[in-house]
């Protein structure tokens, strides 16, 4: 009975003109009260006839009023500081048309002179009776009728306008079953204050005490990015997970400035809104002269990296966008998402395989790029463990095959996107990567060589394909178990944004042969991860979800570094980005190296071709994999890889390692 009560409410409202017949009744029934007033209350004293023609002399008045502003108009449930002006607007006309009427009254009709004092009252009492009216409605309508049995306290941080605003959301949006206890700020000089009859707690007493007292269930996070920084943020967060609170923030705050209320304004804090950082300014300025104008081509376009290369290119203006990528729903899909957003930008999307040298070449001759960024690459460290020449053959001979074709069709640059897995790599996609590097940086100081290329390299992004996020989100939501690796390893993230934002901006700092390093802040521990995800979800860890520890995957390590142990890095003009000095590979050894391993895929079984890499690259010692006992040619290597002792042969760019190894293998 009470929910079918409910739902009919919830649907109804109050029609407009019995609002406007109750704010009739009591203008009425307060100029009568206010003629009491003055006569102290003995109605004797009162002249019924005189203060009825007075009523009757308003009326025409206030009718006007009332078709001027209205305010028997505004959804009494939902009634704000708006309604309260059109109802003041409104008796200000009435008291004034008083006014005039008693002032020629003394002229021509005594009984329509009204004393200053009724006026005066009336007015005051009349305003305060509609307000009261429309607020007590909303009161009863909230707190009363439509109160549901799954009704969640919370606090709001942060009483600024966001907070203000978020308020305002919860009050009118009656699928938000909200009990609002009150504000949490860090401005001291709020707290203890009220904010429309909620109090403001200060962070001290609100998580020592009032959440407790209260029996608070979640807190809305409402301050804008611009007006915290993410330490802080965070320090809030671990504050309200340790009080067992589900934390929930403004899904998009400027559809709520914008009065654009509509469900789902609320959402569950995204792990990802921690791990960001301060934004890193870039030279934009210089990315767009770079790119108006230019054929770009962007490989694996579809993908986390290359499909957010994209998105920001559409905005600089090129001449055409190819994209090439070998999953035909992810084209479809980047196709569909920028098509509507080209502005004279031409498009060319292909479904195509890197490797296939035929295919390239027809794409190169009919859209003649003058850019490539080159994002199109196996990432998974554990699927390319078990298949090293499927990793070699897309990532170094897709990487190889582009920048051949890149030289033949004069390309003006080529910008490869590397990972921090190519530093001392401990598996097979990290050590293609280095391949790779070494590759390009090789062919870039090859005589006579105009096409510029460039290499970037850094650690995870939030958010992409494969990532550490996205499967642990799946895990909670099938309620568990989290699975991690190791308790003690650690990951740098960055958001995909940020690393293609660098990627442009490598594009047009380098001169050529660069291997380009970002700042990548503080790491993180993915066993923290994995908790405070889990307590995120409003769920608590180790009892309602489990985390397992399942031992280090092949090739995988502990920690990931931007740099090898015998490399330095060089300052640039920008504080975040810095340049690795990177060892010199000769060309024609590296191509020959790299050709003789591409030609034998089909015929070297796993073995070969992992110690082929490792002649390529000294450095590639595996890690908890069944490569590992190939590092045992060269007795020395685990010596010469700790005591920074890799050398190369005069003028060669031939890694001693390199040759003893072939040595020992004879």
């Amino acid at each position: 009975m009470f929910k079918k009560l409910n739902n009919y409410l919830e649907k109804r409202f109050i029609p407009r003109w019995i609002v406007l017949m109750i704010d009739i009744s009591l203008v009425t029934s307060s100029f009568l009260f206010t003629y009491l007033l003055r006569f102290e209350l003995f109605s004797g004293h009162v002249d019924l006839t005189k203060v009825i023609m007075q009523l009757f002399a308003g009326f025409p008045i206030y009718l006007v009023a009332v078709s001027i502003f209205k305010p028997y108009r505004g959804i009494i449930r939902h009634s704000t500081t708006y309604d309260t002006v059109m109802v003041v607007r409104t008796q200000l006309v009435l008291s004034t048309g008083f006014f005039l009427m008693s002032y020629f009254g003394r002229e021509f009709h005594v009984n329509l002179v009204i004393p200053w004092s009724v006026i005066i009252v009336h007015f005051l009492l009349s305003v305060f009776l509609m307000v009261s009216f429309r607020f007590s409605a909303q009161y009863v309508f909230r707190n009363l009728l439509m109160q549901p049995n799954d009704t969640i306290k919370i606090m709001i941080y942060g009483a600024g306008v966001l907070g203000n605003i978020s308020k305002s959301v919860i009050m009118k949006d009656t699928n938000i079953h909200y009990k609002i206890v009150g504000y949490v700020d860090d401005n001291p000089q709020l707290w203890n204050g009220t904010i429309e009859g909620l109090k403001v707690f200060s962070p001290q007493h609100a998580f020592g005490k009032a959440i407790k007292e209260h029996g608070v269930q979640q807190m809305i996070f409402a301050i804008s990015a611009a007006k915290i920084d993410i330490h802080r943020k965070r320090e809030i967060v671990d504050l309200c997970l340790d009080n067992h609170l589900k934390v929930k923030e403004v899904a998009n705050p400027f559809t709520l400035l914008d009065d654009k209320f509509a469900s789902g304004q609320f959402r569950d804090l995204r792990i990802e809104d921690l791990l960001g950082r301060e934004p890193i300014l870039t030279k934009t300025g210089l990315i767009a002269d770079g790119i108006c104008g230019k054929r770009i081509m962007v490989t694996g376009g579809a993908g986390s990296i290359g499909s957010e290369i994209v998105r920001q290119l559409v905005y600089l203006k090129p001449q055409s966008i190819i994209i090439v990528d070998h999953s035909e729903t992810a084209v479809f899909d980047i196709q569909n998402e920028i098509i509507r957003l080209l502005d004279g930008t031409q498009l060319y999307v292909f479904v195509a395989d890197v490797t296939d040298e035929c295919r390239m070449q027809k794409i190169f001759a009919k859209c003649q790029p003058q850019l490539i960024f080159h994002a199109a690459a196996y990432k998974h460290v554990p699927m390319m463990e078990m298949q090293p020449n499927e990793a070699i053959g897309n990532n170094v001979g897709g990487t190889k095959n582009l920048a051949d074709l890149a030289v033949s069709y004069k390309v003006e640059k080529f910008v490869m996107v590397s990972s921090d897995k190519a530093v001392n790599p401990t598996n097979i996609m990290g050590a293609t990567k280095r391949i790779c590097e070494i590759y390009i940086q090789s062919l870039s100081k090859h005589i006579g060589m105009k096409t510029q290329f460039i290499t970037t390299r850094f650690g995870n992004v939030l958010g992409s394909n494969g990532s550490v996020i996205p499967i642990f989100k799946k895990q909670i939501l099938n309620g568990g178990p989290v699975t991690i690796t190791h308790r003690d390893i650690i990951r740098y993230f960055m958001t995909i944004p940020e690393a293609c934002n660098l990627v442009l901006e490598a594009s047009f700092m380098g001169k050529g042969g660069e291997i380009f390093l970002f700042d990548m802040g503080s790491a993180v521990r993915i066993y923290d991860l994995a908790v405070r995800m889990i307590s995120l979800s409003g769920l608590i860890p180790h009892d309602e979800i489990k985390i397992i520890e399942t031992g280090l995957r092949p090739g995988e390590k502990l920690y990931e570094e931007l740099l090898v142990r015998d490399e330095e890095s060089l300052a640039t003009s920008h504080e975040k980005i810095m340049i690795g000095k990177i060892r010199p590979y000769n060309y024609i050894w590296s191509e020959g190296r790299i050709n003789d391993m591409l030609k034998n895929l089909d015929k070297l079984d796993d073995w070969q071709l992992v110690a082929r890499m490792k002649e390529i690259v000294p450095e590639f010692i595996s890690n908890n994999s069944r490569f590992a006992s190939l590092d045992m040619f060269n007795q020395n290597s685990e010596e010469l890889h700790n005591k920074n002792q890799i050398e190369y042969l005069p003028e060669s760019g031939i890694p001693v390692r390199s040759k003893l190894r072939t040595i020992a293998q004879i």
